[in-house]
């Protein structure tokens, strides 16, 4: 009811000390602040003097550090919050009590048809983007190749090349730029802000979705250093929110039945599950892709998000496999060998024989923990490049200029693209190995050699090539001779997916020829060097763009040409010493590759499963997981990972987990931050001045009290609180015209049966229908309306969430992040209690002989024996002598039967004749 700074306004006039704290928040004074004054002006000595004591450690004390923590803040009222503390209004209240077990049953299975559906999309469209960036890679390099001609000049090509490159380049970002600006980048940021509970509109809209999908197709037919499995992660989180809100917002459109998952929590959590199916099947790794979103993604998980992720994932990917084999050979289905396929793999399983590809001496333990520490550096030097390249970008690219970022997109793809074809026309030459060469067509007694794979491998399963096609495919010659290849083609001039899986696996089928002979095959030095370097640099400038883009696969390949790089080091080094040992170049590509990645997103137990999954590395696990500790530990001495970077660039209010929340919350307690300059709402109250405050502010919920706060009221002193309503549902409550009545005359009930009920709270909810701005709603209320009154009581929040005063910042922290809170409300330090609950209070059996006697109480009919069956009918075990409820006395005992005989004892004295009165009988109830 109170106007914005009225409460100074009428302390001023009143000669009264102002005590408010702003009518923003507690940080709202700060963001109304041109400049902190205060901090600006502190003596130098003083200032030194602070920084020295141990209660003021982590305060923006500094000028600099002071300006910078002001403007991340001011730009942190932009962004709107959810709200994950379920509705405990009556109305929700009185539906929950009217819930039947055949309900929750059906809420429960559509939990998991619901995950398996995801699934079944997310590997629907993985198959449809991947089929879409074949056909454009295939245009491409098809085009190209036949224009080029050996010895000549390769203008033609070029042209062709960079013209068919910008073309595709000009409709991912358009699709950007002209459609859906969130599409950008790779959606991880803005998918783990929306999972820690920040409102971002339109990240999860049907365009988005086609946007991003679409978009990144494009991208990487383009040429331009990025990966799908970013998009990927986006995508999974759109369709995962899409699908379960029964309804769109987009296409005006909601089911009558079902209606479940229709609020902020259930929608986050298949939000997420969405998350990890995309990367699942972006990769072709399930397991890898429930751990990203457990690791990176979710704020909030739980077993049973977990275990319906878990169905997801492997769902979409069994999907992707199916639709796979179904486009290879139809025909052939039945017979088909699936599980042999790695995602970042060039041959089958079968045929590489990961088990003796890869391997490792325990003598290179300290050179992987180099690599980590390498991976770390690059990736710290990654970030705060880009962080440079974004300030830039922003400056003279912003996000509303849409033509100037339309046109980078161009450049950017311009520049690769002509990069990327130099380096193949300008390659050296290089004789082609002998075991794919053409001349190979007779052995040394002059019999004639079949053309196929070394090793006598007559037959090869779906995916492996003989040897002429590998030769043509992996070896091509370009602008060199016959029986010669193009080193640095080999890596420059394929999609970049596959000069990775080239990095990681070329050679492995003729390496060893069932043979003591072994000879790994060596790219060129020169040319990893060149690879390192130039991907490096693309990858940084790239990443930002108006395109859709993702790190995945650009930070793998830098890291495999690296790791090779180093594997060639120790290589020459053990050769140097006249050892026999032989150092698998295959080992150090993947460590290095994890190590890249590992250090530029700083995750850990999920890169190692993805790079286990997807290269069949199984024996590096240890290797691995050594790597990217070493990677992470020393990029987090330079920098945050890439994604909470471009969180906290664009940002938003991103809570932490409270072991990060950083040390200025232990030294401050809540009364310190909190506002104390409230707006309320009064429970029966006209529809005008409700639509008054809603317009005069921008408040997210407020306190229903009958306190009067208008006249002698200083900021700060308490009320009494009723509850909480949020601004969405008041909107929602006047679009409706819902509670609204004429205080001459007799009111109307609410609702007459539990269909009309339903049907109301189906009303209230903001999924998939989001309310209106209260400026719109207005436009629409006659001057009749607005003169009625509305009530509050039965729709709001009856128990929010409190905490004391005087306690520690930290504590309410905690409490804030854990529980997905959108707001708390401060109690005097002193409140009144009336009792006390400890966790036996709190646990299932407590509440059901609780509600038991709630039953005997209001005499309700004896349970049905299939009710009575629901739980499960465990022994008790304990777990030493004298336990509580074992055989010697506790639960089961006499003396146990007659409290609970004792206890059931109504108001007349008499006792209730169907509880139990014997040991078993307890047992049994």
């Amino acid at each position: 009811r109170m106007q914005p700074g009225a409460g100074e306004n009428l302390r001023r006039a009143r000669g009264a000390p102002v005590r408010g704290r702003g009518h923003m928040g507690g940080a709202g004074k700060y963001i109304e602040m041109d400049r902190l004054d205060k901090v600006v002006n502190m003596e130098e000595g003083s200032r030194s003097i602070h920084k020295e004591r141990a209660e003021m450690l982590g305060g923006a004390i500094d000028t600099a550090q002071a300006d910078k923590a002001h403007a991340r803040l001011k730009r942190m009222a932009a962004f709107d919050s959810h709200d994950y503390d379920p509705a405990d209004n009556d109305l929700e209240e009185d539906a929950r009590r009217a819930r039947k077990r055949a309900d929750y049953k059906a809420e429960e299975q559509w939990r998991w048809a619901m995950s398996v559906l995801i699934g079944v999309v997310m590997g629907f469209l993985a198959f449809t983007v991947d089929g879409l960036i074949k056909k454009f890679n295939g245009w491409k390099y098809g085009a190209t190749t036949s224009s080029i001609s050996p010895g000549g000049a390769g203008f033609g090509a070029w042209l062709v090349w960079v013209i068919i490159s910008c073309l595709l380049a000009a409709v991912a970002g358009g699709l950007v730029s002209h459609v859906e600006p969130l599409a950008a980048g790779s959606g991880i940021p803005e998918l783990k802000t929306y999972l820690n509970g920040v409102h971002l509109r339109g990240l999860l809209r049907i365009k988005t979705l086609a946007a991003k999908l679409g978009g990144i197709a494009f991208s990487i037919g383009a040429g331009l250093i990025a990966g799908k499995e970013g998009p990927f992660v986006h995508g999974g989180g759109l369709v995962g929110g899409g699908l379960s809100a029964f309804g769109s917002h987009t296409l005006g459109f909601r089911t009558k039945k079902p209606s479940h998952f229709r609020n902020d929590a259930d929608k986050r959590d298949f939000v997420a599950i969405g998350t990890a199916v995309g990367v699942a099947v972006a990769f072709g790794a399930p397991i890898g892709g429930m751990l990203f979103t457990v690791e990176e993604g979710a704020s909030f998980h739980s077993t049973g998000m977990l275990w319906r992720g878990f169905l997801a994932t492997c769902t979409g990917v069994l999907t992707t496999h199916w639709l796979d084999q179904l486009d290879f050979d139809a025909m052939d289905f039945a017979g088909a060998k699936f599980g042999v396929h790695r995602d970042f793999g060039l041959f089958t399983d079968d045929e590489a024989n990961y088990s003796r590809v890869f391997w490792w001496y325990f003598w290179e333990v300290p050179v992987f923990a180099a690599i980590g520490c390498m991976g770390g550096l690059l990736g710290a030097a990654f970030v705060n490049i880009n962080v440079k390249i974004t300030m830039w970008r922003q400056r003279f690219i912003p996000v509303s200029d849409k033509y100037r970022r339309h046109a980078e997109v161009i450049f950017v793809c311009f520049v690769t693209a002509t990069v990327l074809f130099i380096m193949m026309a300008g390659s050296p030459c290089k004789p082609i190995p002998e075991a794919y060469r053409t001349a190979a067509a007779t052995d040394a007694d002059g019999n004639g050699v079949s053309d196929e794979l070394p090793g006598g491998v007559a037959k090869f399963e779906y995916g492996v090539e003989t040897r002429r096609q590998i030769r043509d495919q992996y070896f091509r010659s370009l602008f060199c001779k016959e029986d010669e290849y193009s080193s640095y083609g080999q890596l420059f001039f394929v999609p970049l997916a596959d000069s990775l899986k080239l990095l990681l696996h070329l050679g492995e089928v003729y390496e060893q020829n069932g043979t003591d002979e072994f000879e790994q095959h060596l790219f060129t030095m020169d040319a990893l060097i060149m690879y390192f370097v130039f991907m490096y640099a693309l990858m940084t400038w790239t990443y930002g763009i108006g395109a859709p883009t993702g790190l995945f696969v650009p930070s793998l390949a830098v890291g495999a040409a690296g790791g090779q790089i180093v594997g060639r080091i120790v290589r020459a080094m053990v050769m140097s010493t006249g050892s026999e040992i032989v150092v698998d170049l295959h080992t150090y590509a993947v460590v290095g590759a994890a190590a890249c990645l590992g250090g530029a997103t700083r995750m850990t137990i999920s890169i190692t499963v993805l790079v286990m999954e997807t290269t069949g590395s199984m024996q590096l696990i240890i290797p691995l997981m050594l790597t990217i500790f070493f990677a992470k530990a020393i990029g987090d001495k330079y920098s945050m990972g890439i994604y909470d970077t471009h969180i906290k660039i664009r940002g938003a209010p991103f809570l932490d987990e409270p072991e990060h929340a950083g040390v200025a919350v232990d030294k401050l307690k809540v009364a310190e931050v909190m506002a104390d300059s409230l707006v309320t709402l009064r429970p029966v109250m006209r529809v005008r001045e409700l639509v008054e405050v809603l317009t005069n502010t921008s408040h997210g919920a407020f306190p229903v009290t009958t306190t009067d706060v208008s006249e002698g009221h200083n900021a700060g002193d308490p009320i009494e609180l009723h509850g909480s309503i949020t601004r969405n549902l008041l909107l929602k409550m006047l679009t409706h015209r819902v509670s609204m009545f004429d205080p001459e005359e007799p009111r109307e009930v609410l609702y007459e049966n539990s269909e009309d009920r339903d049907a109301l709270l189906e009303k209230l909810k903001q999924i998939p229908f989001k309310s209106p701005g209260v400026e719109m709603i207005a436009s629409t209320l006659s001057r009749r309306e607005m003169e009625l009154s509305i009530d509050l009581t039965h729709f709001m929040q009856r128990h929010p969430f409190i905490v004391h005063a005087d306690a520690r910042l930290s504590r309410a922290y905690r409490l804030f992040r854990t529980m997905g809170l959108r707001h708390m409300y401060i109690t005097p330090s002193k409140p009144q209690i009336i009792g006390v609950v400890t966790r036996k209070d709190l646990v299932e059996e407590s509440a059901a002989l609780t509600l038991g006697e709630k039953a005997a109480d209001l005499s309700y009919e004896e349970l049905t024996e299939t009710e009575r069956r629901a739980s499960h009918d465990l022994p008790f075990l304990p777990y030493y002598t004298g336990n509580p409820g074992g055989v010697d006395g506790g639960a089961f005992s006499e003396h146990a039967a007659e409290r609970v005989q004792h206890r059931s004892v109504g108001s007349s004295g008499d006792p209730f004749q169907k509880v139990p009165t014997s040991p078993s009988q307890v047992r049994d109830y």
